[in-house]
């Protein structure tokens, strides 16, 4: 604060929050006159300057204020604003845009008979070329911007069409009449509006005669006037008077209606230097007959020293208006500052004046904290932008000067929060990595150019003053802002001396006597020393302090008192150093250290001083305890009516108790640091013991208060509200407009009202929603306002100055007291309640700002409220600060802090709980958090429903964490309830022990499965006392668990299901008989590795048997592709196989499908599906599967499944039924090439003869396959390699790729049918030794011209071994060269015949020397003699046939000649075989002799 001033400082300007934002309606107005012949020589001569004005319009109930702006920069612009103080500021106003400069002059006026939607306002204006126009304006403002005004709307008239060419000097107008004055002194009327221009008394001048004497006054050499420089219409005793001010001093009031004057006066007769340049005439009392003027003189000896002279003529009112001609006349010098606008009345006058910029130094506080920036960031954007100092034009160019472009529709969208976000991308883009010495040099810089550009967009332009209500305002070039009375200490601060002991002067009387007054002179000297050294940053650092828990207060205190020692921090040095050189930072620490000593010589002086004027210390902190009594908020609890209103009045109000709010704190403040300082040298003043404790134990926590009702007051006046979330319940209702927006007056009904006070809304109005989140909408506006007979922020016009601070108390009285008027709140029951007010609205950010407030003065024992009552403080605030918590968690999109306000959330809550007095203390928040606590439950009980509350308010808000914490501790206290003091606390319960822990063990479970926690989960289940409950949570459980996909904790036995495994296989079981065969997880499978995890194999092998009868019977009701259910049946069919396997053979058997559909559970009947026959049996195998299955009948059905999944994956041409035969389903598989499982169904399928039959059929299919020249051959061949690099056509002919693999696995490594055939054929012609002939049968049958394989034939002339058999000739097993040769001769093939049969018989004839003696044994050879004699028949009948004649004649004699050699050796063997009989039985006869 600075020390009191010489000159009184009797009001405040208060801006009117939002007139800086206002969107303009662009009207053009088009002239049909000419333009300007050139700009340099105006036809009218009135120099161009910003001008503005406020014209008063009386309608029904309410008043009207229309004020208009013309900016220097742009002449031909005109801004009209229409403002009524009990509605709300209106969103746009209207800029009307000409075509040529306008004079700096407007008039506004109401159109007689006017009705709304009609054309309503009359504005007079006239061009620099001297067009006068008068545009019709309708009310409310409801053009389209960028649309032209109707020609019908506007009356044009030329005033160079008149006689007289003189230049027009001034102008002014009244309703109907446009007056003009000339450079030559005339003065000319115009009835524009009135009457038409060509129609009689349209024009009019002002003359010094009248009559037929007129001619001789032209004539006559009387001394003419000078030009004309002011005039102003005025009403005196209900006539029309015009005031005229010429250039040489003349004054001349003229009655209009008779075009009279009435008066001729030279001002310069008063020996007032400078010549006359404006008039003002202020409004004249009728009764006292009276009426004030001022004159502003110019031009004066003294540069810029120009005069307003002040006269009072006196009149007096009868058949003829008579003024006096010698008036009273008192002069005023303008010492500094030009004169920019002036008002009149009858005993004051208003004076605007332009006075150079004061630019404030901003204090730095350093700190090497990391939340450093965002402590600086917060302290400035909270001053930058609360409204009166954030302007909407100086932050945008504030911004363009950083490169930050946006639209006017993007900055006109963004939000408080937005436009923080914009500022602190600025600044962390200039330094965001540097110290907190560089941050604060970044903000000052971007303030300095802020603060630039906020006074180039307000330059004022003119007063506004309403006589009637003493309404003083002022209109500047981008706001408009209304003028309040001081409060009694704001006199004190910034008064004169006097103001002290001078009640009527508007100061106030604390001090008993002079001494009194001494003393406290002194004391409030001492504190503008402190903040004269100081500066306001200091207050601004522990004003953030107390609002953010960034920095503590004390320590902020602390490093302040420190700073009053030393003047300089060190801590700083380097980081200044960068930023301002070492020469700036040495000058800079020497001007410090130099004002520093200074401070030190006037605090020790002053300390003197109060010890020589005072008997002790004890009689000053009497005298500082009296100004701490004024320093408090004064609250006088009275019955004040509220309501919630939202208009220009109630804005105002806001602003002028925020500034009230910030003036008490900082002096409050400067006084804190005063005290602090006393202490910190008390060593030095002589300051005893007794003193410091008196100073500690009752004026530090009495000044803490008035410091925390202050800043509570302070900061809701300027924080913006947030705006509603999507999902905000109030938001939605908003929409619906459940609310009416009636005179400026929300009505929209509170929790409370909800019921009975609902009202319709108009859904053109805006509503409180809509408002939210604007940065002049802050939370003071959402409060209730006073409302009292005397006036209030109801009435239809601006408050006088002296209303306003009126209004100022009983409005903080209001806000403090909470309408109770039989109890005065403490700092503590004050916050609260407040905090209370702002959750009821939706505020929980600005709530917990207010309760962390509460916070550091209940922690650090700052407040002089102690005992019961701080308890219930602190669970009340504990109570609310959790709520707060809670709502803000569940809105963080940052999952980190999300967390760590949900942590804090509960801490709160169980710190509140344990209160002694919680609940008296939260009986009255139930309407606010939705608690109903009844003080006569004791405490167990209480605190048994609070956690029950919690724990449905934890569960409301997703938040499952905090729920199940407070579900167990309302477990504890049940506890508690039941098992001490006899359960006598439990008599009021409705429940039983059991019911209310089955109830909270359900919710635990509930709680801790949405946060996975699976384990806990489980022991929630199993420590539920209620059955029924634990049942129900485990069914629960299992379905979740299926649905998150986690039935692995089921199966890995991570959870022991102690005592219920039976119960958990029971509900998969259900559930999976009732479920879809696509869910995933399959259950069927969950249940194969439930039974599987307890060895329980043949459960297991049943589910999955289960698992298989329901593919069957369902097919492809799940939506899946053929071949994926075809192999889902495989793999079941495969796990119950590897499982029954495990199990002992003589109870490898699954039962019946029917056995185990009756053990499902009976609650729901399964699936009604029939079953479908089985493609392998008959219908007594089919019964036979129904009642047991074994290991022979899985792998049946495994190896058809295996044949249908093959078929799936192939182009099939022909398509397999399951109500075929197997012969059929293995004829399309070896169309298929699918030999293997051909083979496997035949030996899986077939035994004995039979088998050998189907592998005949098989293999006679194969070798028909071979036969190039059969109809119908088959093209497909699996082992084509360029086949399997082609890509499917669409997806429905896919191939999965495990099976085309599996596919190709099975077949022959060859690349033609021959090689398969031949590899077949190799591997079961020993399990049926005859294949080979029905192999070479059927190709010869099949074409009758094929050429044998070698391979084939090489099979009949050898034996298992591989060995030939010829040696011994033709015979051998079934498939022998014999068998070979007789097919040779059924189907025709002569030659083939003959040459096996000269080959057999040339290999007998050629024996080894080692095979001749076999080879004459006895029957040691065979030839097909029959067979032979055959094949010689058909060749002799061919022969007679004439049918191939000679090869027939070389097949004979080749026959023949391999016949009688084999013949002769035959003969000549025999005869060998005789011989050796014969000398054999001769030589045994010889021996025998």
């Amino acid at each position: 604060m600075a020390a009191p001033a010489a000159r009184r400082i009797a009001g405040a300007e208060v801006p009117i929050p939002g007139s800086d934002r206002l969107r303009w309606i662009d009207l053009t107005v088009p002239s049909s006159s000419p333009g300007p012949a050139g700009p340099s020589d105006p036809f009218v001569c009135v120099p161009a300057r910003a001008a503005s004005g406020c014209h008063i319009i009386p309608s029904g109930d309410s008043q009207y204020y229309l004020a208009w702006r013309l900016h220097e920069e742009h002449q031909n612009v005109l801004e009209v604003i229409e403002l009524c103080a009990s509605k709300e500021l209106p969103g746009s106003g209207l800029r009307l845009v000409f075509q040529e400069a306008l004079c700096p002059f407007a008039f506004l006026c109401e159109r007689e008979g006017g009705r709304r939607g009609e054309l309503a306002y009359l504005l007079y204006v006239l061009t620099v070329s001297g067009v006068a126009l008068l545009c019709h304006l309708r009310r409310p403002f409801s053009y389209v911007s960028g649309s032209i005004l109707h020609q019908d709307d506007i009356v044009e008239f030329n005033i160079q069409s008149q006689a007289q060419s003189a230049k027009v000097t001034a102008v002014t107008a009244k309703p109907g009449c446009l007056v003009i004055g000339r450079q030559d002194g005339s003065i000319c009327s115009y009835s524009l509006g009135k009457l038409a221009p060509n129609s009689p008394g349209f024009f009019n001048e002002l003359r010094d005669d009248a009559g037929i004497g007129r001619l001789w006054t032209l004539m006559s050499r009387t001394k003419a006037v000078g030009p004309v420089q002011d005039m102003v219409p005025a009403v005196v005793n209900e006539r029309d008077l015009l005031f005229v001010l010429h250039l040489d001093g003349n004054l001349r009031i003229w009655d209009i209606a008779s075009h009279t004057k009435l008066l001729n006066y030279n001002v310069c007769s008063n020996d007032v230097e400078g010549h006359p340049s404006r008039l003002w005439v202020g409004e004249a009392d009728d009764d006292q007959e009276l009426i004030s003027l001022a004159v502003l003189h110019q031009g004066t000896v003294v540069q810029d020293c120009d005069h307003v002279a002040v006269y009072g003529f006196s009149f007096s009112a009868g058949e003829r208006l008579w003024f006096s001609p010698e008036p009273s006349v008192s002069t005023l010098p303008l010492l500094e500052g030009r004169l920019v606008d002036l008002k009149i009345s009858t005993d004051k006058l208003w004076i605007l004046r332009e006075i150079g910029l004061m630019l404030y130094e901003i204090l730095q506080y350093d700190s090497d904290t990391e939340q450093a920036f965002n402590f600086i960031s917060s302290m400035f954007l909270r001053r930058l932008l609360q409204p009166g100092v954030n302007h909407c034009s100086a932050l945008r160019e504030t911004l363009l000067e950083h490169k930050r472009f946006l639209s006017d529709s993007e900055f006109q969208s963004l939000t408080a929060n937005g436009l923080r976000k914009e500022i602190l991308s600025i600044i962390e883009q200039e330094g965001s990595s540097q110290t907190a010495s560089a941050v604060a040099y970044h903000w000052k810089k971007f303030s300095a150019r802020y603060l630039h550009n906020w006074c180039r967009n307000n330059r004022p332009y003119g007063l506004l003053l309403d006589t009637n209500h003493e309404v003083l305002g002022l209109i500047r070039k981008g706001s408009i802002s209304l003028f309040r009375c001081l409060e009694a200490v704001e006199i004190l601060i910034y008064g004169s001396s006097d103001e002290l002991h001078n009640p009527d002067g508007g100061g106030i009387n604390l001090l008993d006597d002079m001494s009194d007054f001494e003393l406290f002179n002194e004391v409030l000297r001492c504190m503008g020393h402190i903040h004269h050294l100081l500066g306001r940053s200091s207050t601004a650092i522990y004003y953030e302090s107390l609002i953010s828990s960034v920095i503590s207060s004390d320590e902020v205190a602390s490093q302040i008192i420190k700073m009053l020692e030393t003047a300089f921090s060190p801590q700083s040095s380097s980081s200044i150093i960068t930023l301002l050189g070492t020469d700036a930072y040495v000058e800079r620490r020497q001007a410090a250290h130099k004002s520093q000593r200074k401070f030190s010589v006037e605090m020790l002086l002053s300390f003197r001083k109060l010890q020589s004027r005072s008997t002790s210390w004890s009689a000053v902190f009497d005298v500082i305890e009296k100004f701490m009594k004024c320093l408090n908020t004064n609250i006088t609890p009275q019955e004040y009516e509220s309501r919630r209103v939202c208009n220009i009045n109630s804005a105002l109000l806001v602003q002028a108790t925020s500034q009230v709010a910030r003036t008490m704190f900082e002096c409050a403040f400067d006084l804190f640091l005063f005290l602090s300082y006393l202490v910190d040298v008390g060593g030095q003043v002589s300051l005893l013991q007794s003193d410091v404790a008196r100073l500690k134990q009752k004026l530090f926590p009495m000044i803490q208060d008035i410091l925390g009702q202050w800043i509570v007051l302070h900061f809701v006046g300027i924080s913006p509200t947030t705006p509603p979330t999507i999902d905000d319940f109030s938001y939605q209702l908003s929409s619906l407009q459940l609310g009416m927006f009636c005179d400026g007056v929300f009505k929209i009904p509170t929790f409370r009202q909800f019921s009975h006070d609902m009202y319709p809304c108009k859904a053109d109005e805006l509503s409180l929603h809509r408002k939210l989140g604007c940065s002049d909408f802050t939370l003071a506006c959402l409060l209730d306002f006073p409302k009292s007979p005397e006036g209030d922020v109801l009435s239809s016009c601006f408050p006088s100055p002296a209303k306003v601070i009126d209004l100022v108390r009983r409005f903080i009285s209001l806000i403090m007291c909470e309408s109770d008027v039989e109890y005065v709140p403490t700092f503590l029951d004050s916050t609260i309640n407040l905090s209370a007010v702002l959750i009821r609205h939706g505020q929980y950010e600005a709530a917990q700002s207010l309760l962390g407030i509460l916070e550091t003065y209940l922690n650090h024992g700052n407040v002089s409220q102690a005992g019961q009552d701080a308890d219930i403080a602190c669970s009340a605030y504990l109570h609310l600060n959790g709520f707060c918590l809670l709502k803000l968690a569940y809105y963080e999109a940052n999952i980190v802090l999300r967390e760590s306000k949900v942590h804090d959330a509960i801490q709160c809550f169980f710190r509140a709980a344990s209160g002694h007095d919680a609940p008296t203390a939260l009986q009255k928040f139930s309407l606010e958090t939705g608690f109903l606590v009844s003080v006569e439950y004791r405490s167990s009980l209480w605190r048994l429903h609070y956690y029950e509350w919690a724990m449905q308010i934890f569960e409301q808000h997703s938040m499952s964490e905090g729920a199940c914490q407070f579900a167990l501790a309302a477990l504890e206290q049940v506890d508690i309830i039941f098992d001490l003091d006899n359960g006598h606390e439990a008599e009021g319960l409705p429940e039983t022990a059991t019911m209310i822990k089955g109830r909270l063990w359900a919710n635990v479970f509930k709680y801790s499965l949405d946060l996975k926690h699976f384990r806990d989960a489980y022991c929630a289940i199993i420590s539920n006392p209620d059955d029924d409950s634990k049942y129900v949570c485990l069914r629960r459980f299992i379905i979740v668990l299926c649905e998150l996909g986690e039935t692995k904790v089921l199966c890995n036995g991570e959870i022991p299901f102690t005592g219920l495994v039976e119960k958990v296989e029971q509900e998969l079981a259900w559930k999976a008989e009732r479920s879809d065969l696509s869910s995933k997880p399959n259950l069927y499978k969950v249940l194969y590795s439930f039974e599987a995890y307890r060895n329980n194999w043949r459960k297991a092998a049943a589910y999955m048997y289960k698992y298989f009868v329901r593919l069957n019977r369902e097919g492809n009701a799940g939506g899946n592709r053929l071949s994926h259910a075809l192999q889902e049946r495989m793999h079941a069919l495969s796990a119950a196989i590897n499982a029954l396997q495990l199990v002992d053979p003589s109870f490898a058997w699954l039962d019946s499908v029917r056995e185990a559909d009756d053990q499902i559970s009976p609650s729901k009947r399964p699936r009604n599906l029939l079953m479908e026959n089985s493609a392998f049996g008959t219908d007594s195998e089919l019964c036979r599967l129904q009642f047991c299955v074994d290991m022979e009948i899985l792998e049946k059905e495994y190896t058809l499944t295996e044949a249908q999944y093959m078929l799936s994956t192939v182009k099939s041409r022909s398509d397999f039924s399951e109500s075929q035969s197997i012969e059929a389903l293995m004829d399309i598989l070896i169309n298929e090439n699918l030999y293997d499982l051909v083979f496997t169904i035949v030996l899986k399928f077939w035994k004995g003869s039979g088998m050998k039959r189907e592998l005949e059929r098989v293999f006679s299919a194969i070798a028909q396959q071979c036969c190039p020249n059969r109809v119908g051959k088959s093209g497909r061949n699996l082992s084509d390699t360029h086949q399997l690099l082609l890509l499917p056509s669409s997806e429905d002919d896919a191939w999965d790729i495990n099976a085309k693999n599996m596919a190709v696995a099975h077949q022959s490594h060859g690349s033609c049918q021959w090689e398969t055939l031949e590899l077949y054929l190799g591997k079961y012609k020993d399990l049926h030794p005859r294949l080979p002939v029905i192999v070479a049968e059927t190709l010869l049958y099949t074409d009758p011209e094929i050429e044998l394989p070698l391979w084939l034939v090489q099979m009949f002339k050898t034996n298992k071994t591989g060995n030939r058999m010829v040696s011994w000739g033709m015979s051998g097993q079934e498939a022998d060269a014999a068998a070979l040769f007789r097919l040779y001769i059924n189907y025709g093939r002569h030659a083939e015949a003959t040459n096996l049969l000269v080959e057999y018989l040339e290999s007998f004839a050629a024996s080894r020397p080692v095979d001749v003696l076999h080879r004459k044994k006895m029957s040691a050879s065979w030839f097909p003699y029959t067979a032979i004699e055959r094949l010689w028949c058909q060749l002799e009948e061919m022969q007679r046939a004439g049918h191939s004649v000679d090869q027939c004649d070389r097949l004979k004699k080749l026959l023949h000649g391999a016949l009688m050699s084999h013949l002769q050796q035959v003969v000549v063997d025999s005869e060998d075989v005789l011989s050796s009989s014969v000398g054999g039985g001769q030589a045994m006869e010889s021996q025998g002799s």
